[in-house]
């Protein structure tokens, strides 16, 4: 594992608690967390450092990274509806659970339900990336995934033992975390942020072992052809606004599984690929226009949805062979 995961660490605008004074660092905690207890370890002596805690929201996920700078117990009291995804940023975190003690490295992940009572084990150099998400909410898009519920409450696995979920989970939270630190440049809209907390659930649901259990392929309910194309016409009729898969599943009164299948069976890719696809070809055809000749390519890439310069380049050379520059300067000597 590496030592430090600087790309999960939310920037110092999101700073709610900096001082070397837990019980003054609480009340903020809390509002946070919930309530907690906080014990020192067992016959351990430790240097006592700032408490770091900087939050932000993505949708209706809280996303917090701690540092309490000593090495202490955090016993949360009830989570409160709560499922809380904790990942190691910095130092070596830990879970003590009914079932055992768990020690996590840098980079790892664990998932904490209420009822497993856990209480988080920090050293005086561990950092995490807490996302809480809301359960019930959590449980209606799931359900929204596969149209089946999950047999109780939704429960996944504590821990992300395979290599592949661990690295997508932590590819996924560098863009989140990327995206909510230059928002003080480029404030991402409620529709932006709900797409992403949507991503993050239907991620955690694809990689993370859970007591739900979806059907198999061969059961996956078939999209009609008049489904598939209210799918499409609603892309094309809200290609300048923020799109979730939940909304086009909607219009199409489908499954997102089923919608994925569909997609995919029809032109090998995703909705959601599908859609920056649209909006690719809908950039490349703006940068002919010599109407739109006084925008910048930054203009005109914000409209069509995409927030990040470097991350559109690389999708527009990749779909076009050439950059957004090159196919302006050609249109312009034609």
């Amino acid at each position: 594992m590496v030592e430090s995961e600087a790309g999960l660490r939310l920037s110092d605008q999101f700073t709610k608690v900096n001082t070397c004074d837990l019980a003054e660092a609480s009340p903020a905690i809390e509002q946070l967390q919930g309530h907690f207890f906080a014990r020192p370890r067992a016959g351990i002596v430790s240097s006592v450092e700032p408490v770091y805690v900087r939050a932000a929201s993505c949708g209706h996920v809280a996303v917090s990274t701690f540092k309490f700078g000593r090495t202490v117990d955090i016993e949360p009291q009830g989570l409160a509806g709560a499922l809380l995804v904790t990942t190691a940023i910095a130092g070596r975190a830990g879970v003590a659970l009914r079932g055992g003690t768990h020690g996590i490295d840098t980079g790892a992940t664990f998932v904490s339900h209420e009822e497993d009572a856990p209480t988080f084990l920090y050293g005086v150099d561990t950092e995490v990336l807490k996302l809480r998400f809301d359960r019930r909410r959590f449980e209606e898009f799931a359900f929204k995934v596969h149209d089946q519920a999950p047999a109780g409450p939704l429960r996944f696995d504590y821990l992300m033992s395979r290599p592949d979920a661990g690295a997508r989970w932590t590819s996924l939270l560098r863009f989140v975390v990327a995206t909510l630190n230059t928002s003080a440049a480029c404030t991402p809209s409620s529709m932006e942020l709900a797409s992403m907390e949507e991503l993050l659930m239907l991620t955690l649901l694809s990689i993370q072992p859970s007591n739900y259990h979806a059907d198999p392929v061969s059961r996956i309910s078939k999209v009609s052809p008049r489904q598939f194309r209210q799918a499409v016409e609603y892309i094309n009729d809200h290609l300048e606004s923020d799109l979730r898969l939940t909304d086009i599943a909607d219009a199409a009164a489908c499954s997102i599984r089923s919608l994925t299948r569909a997609f995919h069976q029809a032109s090998d890719t995703t909705p959601m690929q599908y859609v920056h696809g649209l909006r690719l070809q809908r950039v490349k055809a703006d940068l002919a226009l010599s109407t739109l000749q006084q925008k910048t390519i930054a203009d005109i890439a914000y409209h069509w949805g995409f927030r990040h310069l470097g991350e559109f380049n690389r999708k527009y050379r990749e779909a076009f062979g050439e950059t957004p520059s090159q196919t302006r300067q050609r249109k312009a000597l034609s």
